[in-house]
C-alpha cells in the first residue's frame, strides 16, 4: 500500500519532531541535568565564601573506571577511601587549592599517575571535585575539575591545574592508608 503525499509528510513531520525530542533528551541529559548555577569549589574558597570553618569533611572517592558517574546514587556508590575531618587538614588542602589556575596546562603525551575524586562537604552543602595528577617527560601537574555547589554533572566543571602540589598530593595519599 503507497501512501498519498499528505501522509508521508506527515510522516516525516512525526519523524522529525521524534528526533529532535530525542536530541533535546540527550542534550538535556549530558549538559543541563545534574548542574547549578553558582560559583565553583575554587571561586568559592578564592572569594571566601567557602572556609575551612565551613568545610565539615571531605571524602576521597574511588572513580569509576572508564565512565563519570552523572547522578547521586551513582555517586554514593563509589568506593570512598578516605574521609578527612581533621580541620588542619582541610584548611591546608584549601590553602593548597587558593593557588590553582584556570585553564588545562599544556603536556605533550602526558600520563595518569593518580586520580580520585572529592566530595568536600559543607555544613548545607557539598562540592565534588575530580582531581588528576598528569606527568609527561618535561613536567607534571594536578588538574582539578571543580564542580558548583550540590552539582553531579562533571560536564560543568570548571577546569583547574596547580604546578606545586606536592603537599596536596601527600595529605590525599597520606589519608588514603
Amino acid at each position: 500500500m503507497a501512501l498519498s503525499p499528505a501522509q508521508n509528510r506527515l510522516l516525516n513531520i512525526a519523524a522529525l519532531i521524534f528526533a529532535a525530542c530525542g536530541l533535546t533528551w540527550v542534550v538535556y541529559i549530558q549538559a543541563i541535568r545534574g548542574t547549578t548555577s553558582g560559583p565553583d569549589f575554587v571561586q568559592a574558597i578564592k572569594s571566601g565564601e567557602i572556609t575551612a570553618d565551613s568545610v565539615t569533611s571531605i571524602e576521597v572517592v574511588e572513580p569509576p573506571p572508564g565512565y563519570s558517574a552523572f547522578t547521586a546514587s551513582e555517586y554514593e556508590r563509589l568506593t570512598r577511601l578516605a574521609t578527612i575531618t581533621d580541620q588542619t587538614a582541610i584548611k591546608d588542602l584549601l590553602t593548597a587549592l587558593l593557588g590553582a589556575r584556570p585553564g588545562q596546562y599544556s603536556q605533550n603525551h602526558p600520563s595518569l599517575q593518580y586520580h580520585v575524586y572529592l566530595k568536600v562537604n559543607c555544613q548545607e552543602d557539598f562540592f565534588w571535585l575530580d582531581v588528576e595528577e598528569h606527568q609527561d617527560a618535561k613536567s607534571a601537574v594536578l588538574t582539578v575539575e571543580a564542580n558548583n555547589r550540590n552539582a553531579l554533572n562533571p560536564n560543568g566543571a570548571t577546569l583547574y591545574h596547580l604546578s606545586n602540589y606536592s603537599e596536596v598530593l601527600g595529605l590525599l595519599q597520606q589519608k588514603e592508608k
